[in-house]
């Protein structure tokens, strides 16, 4: 059984708009195999995909409504949803709950896209997946998404596979998760430069102004000095 199989409204007030896109809904069949362990943020027709494929899957949504419908509408079509674990809760308050490590072969994050959600699942869920296990984010041109990819692109753990349609990222874990200081992720010093150097630069002409210009320039040195090497 195929995904565009069951074309129903599984979300709150027949909402289909939320349901992931085909082209990863094609990418979870062609990739779950059976028994992977398997998580997901949200819930939908991904979960029916990851159920179908027999992956023993963990999926997480406040919605008790769309747990329902799910079910139902599993059962309709005959997809077996016993190795499914429902967690009819909010991502940040499950994930700390249910964290383990390096247990999981992919993980897929598209429940709350509300700052700073994505980031809190990607926080818990990185180092529950496997080293070789696949992380997808969905609708990454939101900018709570973008945001998540932009750093991620930077971090030495995290291969970039691609981005489908647009919408989609798909990672490749290729070392332990660690959770870096900001002057360890390119990503934040390269955004960081502008705005601090800018700032320093101020407060030192701010300084000069006071016609304190021994301490001003000394100051101004050393911010300066600071901020470049945090950009190399």
């Amino acid at each position: 059984m195929k995904f565009n199989d069951y074309d129903v409204k599984l979300h709150k007030g027949g909402a289909i708009a939320w349901d992931a896109s085909d082209a990863i809904l094609t990418w979870l069949e062609a990739n779950i195999k059976p028994g992977m362990k398997t998580l997901e943020t949200g819930a939908g027709k991904t979960t029916m995909v990851f159920a179908n494929c027999g992956a023993s899957h963990q999926v997480i949504t406040p919605s008790d409504s769309e747990i329902e419908n799910i079910k139902n509408e599993a059962k309709r079509v005959g997809i077996d949803t016993s190795n499914v674990t429902f967690y009819n809760e909010f991502s940040q308050n499950i994930l700390p709950k249910i964290a383990g490590h390096e247990n999981l072969d992919v993980v897929l994050i598209d429940g709350g896209h509300g700052f700073p959600i994505p980031a809190v699942d990607w926080l818990y869920t990185a180092p529950m997946l496997k080293i070789g296990g696949k992380l997808l984010i969905d609708d990454v041109d939101l900018w709570t998404g973008k945001m998540l990819v932009d750093l991620m692109r930077g971090e030495p753990e995290w291969r970039l596979i691609s981005i489908v349609r647009g919408r989609t990222a798909i990672f490749e874990k290729t070392a332990p998760f660690v959770a870096r200081e900001w002057v360890d992720q390119p990503t934040v010093v390269r955004k960081s430069w502008i705005p601090q150097t800018t700032r320093k630069i101020v407060n030192g002409l701010a300084m000069l102004l006071t016609l304190d210009f021994k301490q001003a320039w000394k100051k101004l040195s050393h911010e300066v000095a600071l901020s470049k090497e945090a950009k190399d």
